[in-house]
């Protein structure tokens, strides 16, 4: 006879009271209900593998997550949720730990707001820890408005719990996100896998809210809402002031804590951060976290979505007549008969088309430099060297040489008007002539390093220019602006100490340092790229909060620009941020390593603002039990003028410094 489990499968064990076994280790709880924990052991080809199966009260085995998750449903369990449940031999449900003499010892420091009491003890000495007002709230100060109404959400209808993620609206939201990433494909495992996460998702993570019609303790897709968890404990440490470590032994994936304190406006958080510190402020940059990340596939990107060819954009607008001079291609209105250039390859940048213009420019002086008839022209282009490609996207200028001629520069670079066709209007030029096959570029990068370096060979092998030569070693500059990124690369005299100051190492200066709640660390390789909000902006890298520069402003770049999605809201520019000092929640106290493990992970709980998510931790390994939480504060080494923070982390990958 088959069994077929039923609520009265439980009835036996059921509680009275659901929150009886409230403050124990979660992972515990199972067993204090009569399920069984067992763990066999396989030997497959000389090796032995251990499997860990569960035993339910009515003597059901459950031998995956999938069979335990289909059990809780089938019986209505309501005590018991699938997170209480963990496969992995390795985690131990009552390992004990218990620390050693405790010279100051508090019992709950949270005074009963969090579920789960989180203890106290100084093993060190007997200083107690810092007052702080205990609120595991977020707390929008002046001028931060927090829109938590029913109708700024995206509801669901489900009844089964969310277990069908097809249905769930919320958890296609989270779906529906990850196109964002490189390849702008969607990734059908995003979000919570049996009420783990075992690895950041960029792109945020949707839970299903107030409006969601599926059952608040049942539900597949809440676990952060739910709150503390997991049983902590607040301790001196030996050379970081205090920290957190947990009680129990931590399964991979599993939800922490979040990030919690008062939240301020860019502006106010440096005035408060250089009057009372700015240890334990923390970035609210999940914009410029997408932002970043879309960047590795937004330069390669073709126009199909809107029916437009990248080859087909670059032809000229009717009526135009196209001339082909020493300087590259320009667009004018009216002149000679009109002259349509050959196909040209596909490309998959548009800094590419200003890279091989450059390059075509570059041999036909070579090639007039033998012609007496061309000496004039050649010794006019020595002066200045200025290629605009103008579309609606973004605006690339490249030049080199000096002061004198600022009138024509800017006759080429402002005086032309723009056009459909993606290039500058010119009154004149030279003879029509059909460009040959473009090359393949690979980067903006490459283009700028590789045009500087033209541009330096060609200055220095005419013996007529050494005087052009000399001013422009005083100044060089190469400037690439286009939907998504502005990077410079300067070196000159002492006149711009202060601008090379400001983008050494590719950061942004700042009075005070903010931690950052982006999910993954900058890599080394953006260490060039300033990221704004639009073309020509001057925030910093990742949106550090970052004022805007004297080039960003709104409108830059065109009227089809691309613009950061934050200043969709009202036109804002910077981050808000997190202040933990004075009043927060335990998150305050986890300190940094450069080998972490726990994560950060952006999640959207009671509203779909996305300048406002919930800052939640989760464990990146297995975590032993009386081992130290930390995360990496993903702070930028000299971000922060005249102010050096050395690392104490003590790993074998520990960077050496914070700040």
């Amino acid at each position: 006879m088959v069994h077929t489990c039923q609520p009265t499968c439980l009835n036996r064990v059921r509680p009275p009271n659901p929150d009886i076994h409230r403050g124990k280790n979660p992972l515990l709880t199972p067993l204090l209900y009569d399920f069984r924990r067992m763990t066999s052991q396989r030997k497959v080809n000389r090796k032995m593998s251990f499997h860990v199966i569960y035993k339910a009260p009515c003597g059901l085995c459950l031998r995956n997550m999938a069979e335990i998750q289909n059990y809780l449903f089938q019986t209505s369990c309501d005590f018991i949720f699938l997170e209480m449940f963990c496969l992995d031999p390795y985690v131990l449900v009552d390992r004990p730990f218990q620390p050693q003499r405790a010279f100051y010892y508090i019992q709950d420091i949270t005074s009963g707001r969090e579920d789960i009491p989180l203890s106290c003890v100084n093993e060190i000495d007997s200083t107690p820890p810092p007052k702080v007002a205990y609120n595991k709230e977020r707390i929008p100060e002046d001028g931060v408005y927090i829109n938590t109404s029913p109708e700024f959400l995206v509801g669901c209808d489900c009844t089964d719990g969310c277990r069908d993620k097809s249905k769930c609206s919320c958890h296609q939201l989270t779906l529906q996100a990850t196109a964002c990433t490189p390849g702008a494909q969607i990734n059908p495992n995003a979000g919570y896998l049996h009420k783990r996460l075992d690895e950041c998702l960029p792109t945020g993570v949707y839970e299903c809210n107030k409006r969601c019609k599926c059952c608040v303790q049942m539900c597949t897709n809440r676990l952060v809402q739910h709150g503390l968890q997991v049983r902590l404990q607040l301790f001196k440490t030996q050379n970081k002031g205090w920290g957190i470590r947990c009680l129990d032994d931590v399964a991979k994936g599993s939800f922490v804590c979040i990030y919690a304190g008062k939240i301020l406006t860019s502006d106010f958080a440096d005035k408060e951060g250089l009057e009372m510190g700015d240890e334990y402020f923390a970035n609210l940059d999940h914009i410029e976290s997408v932002e970043n990340v879309k960047e590795g596939y937004e330069s390669e990107a073709h126009s199909e979505g809107n029916g437009v060819d990248m080859s087909a954009s670059l032809l000229p607008a009717p009526g135009s007549q196209v001339k082909y001079s020493k300087d590259g291609m320009s667009v004018s209105a009216g002149g000679a008969d009109n002259q349509t250039p050959p196909f040209m390859p596909e490309e998959t940048g548009k800094s590419k088309v200003a890279s091989w213009l450059t390059s075509q420019g570059m041999k036909k002086r070579k090639r007039d430099s033998g012609d007496g008839k061309s000496q004039a022209k050649m010794e006019a282009a020595k002066k200045q060297d200025v290629i605009t490609i103008s579309d609606s996207d973004d605006v690339q200028t490249i030049s080199s040489g000096s002061d004198d001629n600022n009138k024509e520069r800017d006759k080429l670079t402002h005086g032309s008007q723009d056009s459909k066709d993606g290039m500058s209007a010119s009154a004149g030029g030279a003879d029509n002539q059909t460009p040959p096959f473009m090359p393949e570029e690979t980067g903006k990068s490459k283009v700028a390093s590789w045009l500087t370096s033209q541009g330096m060979k060609k200055d220095s092998g005419d013996g007529k220019s050494q005087a052009k030569m000399e001013a422009a070693k005083k100044q060089d500059v190469m400037t690439l602006l286009d939907s998504d990124d502005v990077q410079t690369i300067s070196s000159g005299s002492d006149d711009n100490n202060k601008e090379r100051d400001k983008l050494t190492h590719g950061v942004t200066k700042r009075q005070v340092a903010v931690k950052s709640t982006r999910g993954i660390a900058l890599k080394s390789g953006h260490s060039l790229v300033v990221k704004t909000g639009m073309p020509a902006a001057g925030g910093g890298p990742g949106g550090h909060g970052g004022k805007t520069g004297p080039q960003g402003r709104p409108g830059g770049g065109g009227d089809n620009a691309h613009r950061n999605t934050r200043l969709f809201f009202d036109g804002e520019e910077s981050c808000y941020i997190i202040d933990a000092k004075l009043e927060g929640n335990l998150g305050r106290y986890l300190n940094h390593s450069c080998s972490p493990n726990l994560f950060v992970q952006n999640v959207f709980v009671d509203t779909h603002d996305l300048r406002f998510p919930w800052v939640a931790l989760f464990a990146s390994e297995r975590i032993r039990a009386g081992t130290e939480l930390t995360w990496d504060y993903n702070y930028e080494v000299g971000s922060v003028e005249g102010k050096e923070l050395l690392c104490c982390c003590g790993s074998t990958e520990c960077r050496g410094r914070l700040l």
